[in-house]
């Protein structure tokens, strides 16, 4: 059984930032960095028994079981043998979860120290998600805030246009912002409860995001 002592929970809206942020913090403390989204996935292209439920419920447009998360959960914990801290992506979405997480990391002699909930203004979060480049050609990806080409509109690799993917547009990621808070609220209130909950300002660049969630988590 792997015993995890220190554990953070990263949770935000689309766009915020929060994989970059979980991925920088494993690093910067030697923590394990878990993003349920890759693991997922990952399961999915090994062609597992559990991938193959994962599989199976997307394809009836479901969600996997709060039993399957779990599972992929603990079978990465166990691959990867005994770590230093756990660094949570995407995970709990429900308070189902969140429950099911706090029982699952009793058991191997951790407990949850903080949750982090990285958030935006909805403006920023909507310069970021409908900024995103795409070249047809050579499918490079660019970023009109972040990762601009060189010349605007055009691919620096093949000199081809740019475009938007339709999915990109304001008023698509708008809904997707206010169906995530919608949706979150419940556990965000769960783990206020519990006094586990803390709000860090999710704009700016991401030396600046990760410099106050340093200051935020101390020593733990």
């Amino acid at each position: 059984m792997v015993k995890l002592p220190d554990n953070v929970v990263f949770f935000g809206p689309p766009g915020v930032g929060k994989g970059v942020q979980a991925s920088r913090l494993s690093e910067r403390r030697g923590m394990v960095h878990f993003s349920m989204g890759d693991a997922l996935r990952g399961e999915i292209a090994e062609g597992t028994e559990l991938g193959e439920s994962i599989r199976k419920a997307l394809a009836r447009g479901e969600f996997a079981s709060d039993e399957v998360v779990l599972g992929v959960l603990e079978k990465h914990l166990d691959r990867g043998g005994p770590v230093s801290g756990l660094v949570l992506d995407g995970f709990p979405r429900t308070i189902v979860q969140a429950e099911k997480l706090e029982e699952m990391l009793r058991r191997r002699g951790g407990e949850l120290s903080r949750v982090l909930l990285l958030d935006a203004g909805s403006e920023i979060l909507l310069a970021r998600l409908t900024g995103r480049l795409l070249c047809g050609h050579c499918n490079k990806t660019y970023h009109k805030l972040f990762k601009a080409p060189r010349r605007e509109g055009v691919c620096d690799g093949c000199g081809e246009e740019l475009s938007r993917r339709d999915d990109d547009c304001e008023s698509v990621q708008l809904e997707r912002l206010n169906t995530y808070r919608y949706l979150t609220e419940p556990l965000t209130s769960f783990y206020r409860q519990r006094g586990l909950l803390d709000v860090i300002d999710g704009s700016g660049s991401i030396e600046e995001v990760s410099d106050r969630i340093d200051r935020n988590l101390g020593d733990i």
